[in-house]
């Protein structure tokens, strides 16, 4: 499995950015009617979140759904991760990822009682930030 965040060379992230400008408006087009895209409606979008501390600035993250799974697409990484839900937990989900670790993701409502927010954490790589839903 590729890398979910890849902390390599800021030059790696620039053109990871191009290329997810280039690709997001196609992701969520892929998304299929009902299924995780009913379910999860409220959540999917793109998140922004500053990652300033690991020295890759500020990273977008597509929250998008196909089927049934809902699917996360960081720029900074060649391909999407497949979220799995947290059992007993309405918005809580988890990635392993075989070189990084486990990531939790919990989505967040924000003041005014709107999913708005995304807290992403990985201990394994001293991650824990919260990105929040750019509005377009």
């Amino acid at each position: 499995m590729k890398r979910f965040i890849h902390t390599t060379a800021l030059s790696r992230a620039a053109a990871a950015l191009l290329m997810m400008l280039i690709l997001a408006p196609a992701v969520p087009a892929l998304a299929q009617e009902g299924g995780a895209k009913g379910k999860y409606a409220e959540l999917l979008g793109d998140y922004e979140f500053d990652l300033a501390d690991l020295g890759m600035g500020v990273v977008v993250m597509n929250i998008y759904a196909e089927g049934d799974s809902l699917w996360v697409w960081p720029e900074t990484s060649s391909e999407p991760a497949e979220m799995m839900p947290v059992e007993g937990e309405k918005y809580m989900f988890f990635i392993e990822d075989d070189d990084e670790g486990h990531y939790d993701i919990i989505f967040l409502k924000d003041e005014d009682g709107k999913y708005t927010k995304c807290r992403v954490v990985n201990e394994n790589m001293s991650l824990d930030t919260t990105g929040t839903r750019i509005k377009k």
